[in-house]
């Protein structure tokens, strides 16, 4: 992972001149005033840690001078998503009446500070993690750099728009049914969403505690790899944890993708396209396979019923059930559309969840003798760009359009990365999804970085002030 490097020429600076900033006080210093100048308009970050951020790129900066190697991280300026607990800081997850201070550091928050990371800030997000557009009642809405009358998608929303825009390296999100990948997706930056159980949940806000996980947010497909491996690995103290082992995958990152079998689906996945999001997808899976990689038409069995079936049953019921205090004591605190969809979870029975638990678990096995024929599986990511935050005002319509790819795959616990694949309508970004098997992340991180080595996308950049 590359950094800035300061040349001050072979004779050194004058004795009497101002000390230079090292590598990460340099990038750490370039995010600062990046905030500064656009999250005004952006409402990405609810948080900034300037100082204590600034502290932090300079001992870096010192202990590299003293030959010692701080971590995966090394410097990198990384935000985190506002539903990570911080030890003695308050976590607003999105609220207001039930923001909480930390008693502990969130463990994924533990490991970027061993890995080195410089902590800039925390974003926003949608109320509780719940919604597609990060549209906040209590903290604003986010908005999208490309576009700012436009949606960042969500629930990780303020995670998508930060990196897009410049203000950090990396970020922090979690994913539920879509709320790295969507976000990801529709401000054109890479997010991954690991295998459920790939990365710890401690100190974390739930969901829905089956299919809850926490991914890396970055521009290249290297950043979130370096990102993942810093945060993945058991943790005995989340009961989804799994001990899988993960293994040094990054020397292989850049090996290519030769005779990797890559499905195409010709049911479900590629129905009811923007135009421009069908031929962004065409031209990417045309460069995977220019690279080595083998397509392969699948058909995805039940694809177009996995949302309903699992969704309004297994999801809503999930939701309300963890936040059934806050809806008993105090709903006038919680956002009308947030509240509401939360309520949809109430009148599922006992029998309607476990019907929807048997349903998901032969779906599995279909998947599992699918991934017999195939290494990945290739999707749109959301079939749609960003939607205008006046075409968004009811959440769960909009949800609902922008999940339709997500929800299935975040069902199965699957690793699935979003990577920028092209521009769409009104110039706004368009994300390919990636999906492996179980526990294969560094397979999805591989084909994600042969087609950016073969493309350019991911250095477009939005023009802001």
């Amino acid at each position: 992972m590359s950094t800035a490097t300061i040349s001050v020429g072979a004779a050194g600076p004058a004795d009497d001149a101002p000390a230079l900033p090292g590598a990460c006080e340099s990038e750490t210093l370039g995010c600062l005033d990046a905030i500064d100048r656009l999250n005004p308009a952006l409402n990405a970050i609810l948080t900034v840690t300037g100082e204590a951020a600034l502290d932090r790129a300079r001992a870096l900066d010192r202990e590299r001078a003293a030959g010692e190697w701080p971590g995966l991280l090394d410097g990198v300026p990384v935000t985190i998503k506002d539903c990570f607990e911080l030890a003695g800081e308050t976590t607003s997850y999105g609220s207001v009446r039930f923001a909480a201070e930390g008693r502990h550091d969130a463990a994924v928050v533990r490991r970027l500070k061993a890995s080195g990371a410089v902590l800039v800030g925390r974003n926003n997000l949608s109320e509780f993690c719940l919604g597609s557009t990060n549209q906040n009642e209590h903290h604003g809405s986010c908005r999208n750099p490309w576009n700012t009358t436009h949606v960042p998608g969500g629930s990780s929303g303020g995670s998508a728009s930060a990196v897009a825009a410049g203000l950090c390296r990396v970020s922090i999100g979690t994913d539920t049914g879509g709320s790295i990948r969507i976000p990801a997706a529709l401000c054109g930056v890479v997010g991954l969403r690991p295998s459920v159980g790939r990365v710890p949940n401690t100190g974390v806000i739930a969901c829905s505690v089956d299919f809850d996980t926490v991914g890396p947010l970055a521009c290249s497909v290297s950043d979130v790899a370096r990102a993942f491996a810093a945060i993945a690995g058991y943790d005995p103290e989340d009961p989804n944890s799994v001990d899988a082992p993960l293994g040094n995958f990054l020397p292989a990152l850049r090996d290519g993708i030769a005779g990797v079998r890559i499905g195409l689906p010709r049911n479900f996945y590629f129905d009811g396209l923007q135009p421009a999001v069908a031929e962004r997808l065409r031209e990417a899976a045309a460069v995977l396979e220019r690279v080595g990689a083998t397509l392969v038409d699948v058909t995805v069995e039940d694809a177009e019923v996995a949302q309903a079936r699992t969704g309004f049953s297994l999801l809503v019921a999930d939701m309300a059930q963890y936040h059934l205090d806050k809806i008993e004591a105090a709903p006038e605190a919680i956002g009308p559309e947030v509240l509401r969809r939360l309520k949809l979870g109430l009148p599922v029975s006992g029998v309607a969840y476990a019907e929807s638990r048997r349903w998901l678990a032969g779906w599995k096995l279909r998947f599992r003798a699918l991934f017999e024929r195939v290494d990945l599986i290739l999707t749109p990511t959301t079939p749609i760009v960003a939607p205008a935050i006046a075409d968004a005002a009811d959440m769960i319509e909009a949800t609902k359009a922008v999940s339709r790819f997500t929800y299935g795959f975040g069902a199965l616990g699957l690793p699935a990365m979003t990577v920028p694949c092209g521009f769409g309508a009104h110039g706004l970004p368009v994300g390919m999804q990636i999906v492996g098997r179980w526990f294969d992340e560094p397979l999805v991180l591989r084909a994600g970085a042969a087609f950016q080595a073969a493309t350019d996308h991911h250095r477009q950049r939005p023009r802001l002030g």
